[in-house]
């Protein structure tokens, strides 16, 4: 292609037969849009395809290898299907994990932690159980849960997906908790029993993915679950699926993605403020993680609705899917 300054001088026959510079970058994105769907959907599908008949031989070998009860070694299982699903996308996108607790499976590459040099402090691990709490731009933030370095927990989900064949029945015999088919007291009752057996669970406050990049309002249920089994709290921030997957549409776009795992939050630090700890603990992990989001030079617009409005302790939906 000739350069702009010369175009002026140019035969309109010449000039009209060079492309704008905007034309050919266009094209070059709608390749690059073509080519990322084409390689991530149809590895997706081969993955899971060969996941399936793949998934009671990996379950039996961690029953045995590692004396696992049946439903552990299926979670285990399960994470191990999503660290693939995240290794698909770091090879298609850049994917930066960021945090101590960070452990990628090898095909994950350049997101691999360095390894330690002899002399500085041991690592800080990832407290078992707890509550992990992440914010939600994507579908595919689930998948991102297979860069923690531990197997052992289950979600709390909406109704929706123990509707899927196969799937939802396996989401059942792991532990999955469905947050729209029980009342408040149920959720504690159950989610308890979880952590009271070693079990952390994935809350993802907001209850519903974000269309417009913005953190929504997070629910006060994780929170409140937090105080009254007294489990550490660990933030999780991921920034940039939201654009790769945008809700609503299709297709996705290849964006750099960003998962950091935040220093755990003790709840028993804010049981000094009472009836009104959980509205206090809520707020101190959403500017967390809404912080992280902001100093890491958010891939698309994050935003924090206010909590103004609410006195604290004020009766709120506790289950963070409804």
């Amino acid at each position: 292609m000739l350069p702009e300054a010369i175009r002026p001088l140019l035969p309109p026959s010449a000039a009209e037969a060079t492309p704008p510079r905007d034309v050919t970058s266009r094209f070059g994105r709608r390749v690059r849009r073509v080519f990322f769907n084409a390689a991530f959907y149809g590895g997706l599908l081969g993955w899971t395809a060969l996941f399936i008949p793949l998934s009671p031989f990996l379950w039996g070998r961690r029953v045995v290898a590692a004396r696992a009860g049946r439903a552990a070694a299926m979670r285990h299982v399960i994470m191990q299907y999503g660290r693939v699903c995240c290794g698909l996308l770091a090879a298609l996108v850049p994917f930066h994990a960021e945090g101590a607790a960070i452990r990628l499976p090898g095909v994950i590459g350049s997101a691999r932690p360095p390894r330690r040099n002899v002399g500085l402090p041991p690592l800080p691990r990832l407290p078992e159980p707890c509550i992990i709490i992440p914010n939600h731009q994507s579908f595919f933030d689930p998948y991102c849960m297979g860069v923690l370095p531990i197997t052992n927990f289950v979600f709390a989900v909406r109704s929706w997906p123990f509707r899927i064949p196969l799937y939802g029945r396996c989401m059942r015999r792991v532990g999955y908790i469905n947050t729209e088919e029980m009342d408040a007291e149920t959720f504690f009752a159950k989610a308890g029993a979880l952590l009271r057996e070693g079990v952390s669970v994935v809350i993802f406050p907001e209850g519903t993915r974000s269309a417009s990049g913005r953190m929504g309002r997070f629910h006060s249920g994780a929170f409140r679950l937090a105080l009254r089994e007294n489990a550490p709290i660990v933030p999780m921030c991921i920034d940039g699926t939201g654009a790769v997957f945008p809700k609503g549409k299709a297709f996705g776009q290849p964006t750099p993605v960003r998962v950091r795992v935040l220093d755990p939050v003790d709840p028993a630090a804010f049981r000094s403020f009472g009836e009104a700890a959980h509205a206090h603990l809520r707020r101190h992990v959403k500017h967390a993680i809404q912080n992280t989001l902001s100093g890491s030079h958010s891939i698309i617009p994050h935003g924090m609705t206010s909590d103004a409005g609410r006195q604290p302790g004020a009766p709120e939906t506790a289950v963070s899917g409804k």
